[in-house]
């Protein structure tokens, strides 16, 4: 059981399913930049920049992974990240979708709404008096 989670979770950095809150976004992109550049400076120490090489397939995965999932919280598709390839302005552009748009309220057509989900509005709690 706990082994499934575990595979889970790391599952989760790569699906490109889904939804992803701004908040969550930040949180992620921020905690894998920061893993990329502790693992890079520990393999350009050991073996040389040829080293570094094998981290950049699993960095990219991450953050094509984080910034599909963006583009659909806002109603998106991930062909929106071809552009980036616009000079200039296409990065300017995706900067601002990704990290300053706010995602659609309600479900939408690549799930449900991550601020409200697993919230039950008709469960009602009831605390025993003590």
């Amino acid at each position: 059981m706990e082994l499934r989670l575990k595979t889970r979770r790391v599952y989760d950095w790569f699906v490109l399913r889904g939804r992803l809150r701004r908040r969550d976004f930040w949180a992620k992109a921020l905690v894998s930049a920061l893993f990329f550049i502790m693992l890079f400076v520990l393999l350009q120490r050991l073996f040389g920049s040829d080293g570094t090489l094998v981290l950049y397939p699993p960095f990219f995965a991450v953050w094509l992974s984080l910034m599909a999932r963006r583009l659909h919280d806002q109603a998106k598709s991930a062909w929106w990240l071809f552009m980036a390839l616009v000079p200039v302005l296409g990065p300017l552009v995706m900067a601002f979708l990704l990290t300053l748009v706010r995602g659609t309220e309600g479900d939408n057509q690549y799930g449900a709404d991550p601020i409200t989900a697993g919230r039950d509005y008709l469960k009602v709690a009831v605390h025993a008096a003590e």
